[in-house]
């Protein structure tokens, strides 16, 4: 499937060693959502690295740093990190294949990156990013306005987008709201990206390269538009 919607609370939690957890998704990615309390460990798999997102909640690495709602926490394939719930715990866990990422654990403090203008070659408006992660694997934190629409666009890379506030229509897709998260496949156009009255405020993974914007009239995309239902 070229695109998917992920909706958590339409899904039951089960129980799962060190808490509970939903299975979002296991294509192209695998990606979970988890509820966590006290101490565990968080580990990267063999062969794939996990990208953390909280949601909700507050936790402590060994080293003393601190993590938040909206902090992103990487761990590269094969490694693990100690960590303890100061609260309980809400967060995605999106497993991002070797050798995509960085070779080391890193935390991404939303309070530690300032916003800046998105650059478009095309010259079009665009609106402010943070940008948290740069190479093969990018993730940038975006804020839309509500007066702001994004004209039919294409990326190079598969895509995932959290909706940590807010809402916004993504084209034949439908309206997607704070915790529901959206997939779509690179090489696909797709729009046009329409916040709801409230804004919109989300988390752009993009795995294989960086977040390039491609206008769909400008450029044709490589897989045309986007399939329907």
């Amino acid at each position: 499937m070229s695109w998917k919607k992920m909706s958590p609370d339409d899904l039951q939690w089960r129980r799962v060693g060190e808490g509970e957890e939903k299975l979002l998704s296991s294509e192209p990615s695998m990606l979970k959502q988890k509820r966590l309390s006290g101490n565990v460990i968080l580990r990267g798999k063999k062969e794939a690295g996990a990208l953390l997102l909280l949601f909700a909640g507050e936790l402590t690495l060994e080293t003393g740093e601190s993590i938040k709602a909206d902090d992103l926490l990487w761990i590269p394939a094969g490694s693990s990190v100690a960590v303890k719930c100061l609260e309980d715990v809400m967060l995605f866990e999106l497993c991002i294949p070797a050798p995509f990422g960085p070779a080391v654990v890193g935390v991404a403090e939303k309070d530690a990156f300032s916003w800046q203008n998105f650059d478009d070659p095309a010259g079009r408006p665009t609106q402010p990013v943070q940008v948290l992660m740069e190479g093969e694997l990018s993730v940038l934190r975006t804020r839309f306005e509500p007066d702001f629409t994004a004209a039919d666009h294409w990326h190079d890379f598969d895509t995932w987008y959290f909706i940590t506030e807010g809402a916004m229509r993504f084209g034949h897709e439908g309206v997607y709201s704070k915790g529901q998260v959206r997939q779509v496949s690179g090489g696909y156009s797709y729009g046009p990206e329409e916040p709801e009255s409230q804004g919109v405020e989300f988390v752009l993974v993009s795995v294989g390269g960086p977040v390039a914007l491609h206008w769909a009239d400008l450029e044709k995309a490589p897989n045309g538009p986007l399939p329907g239902d």
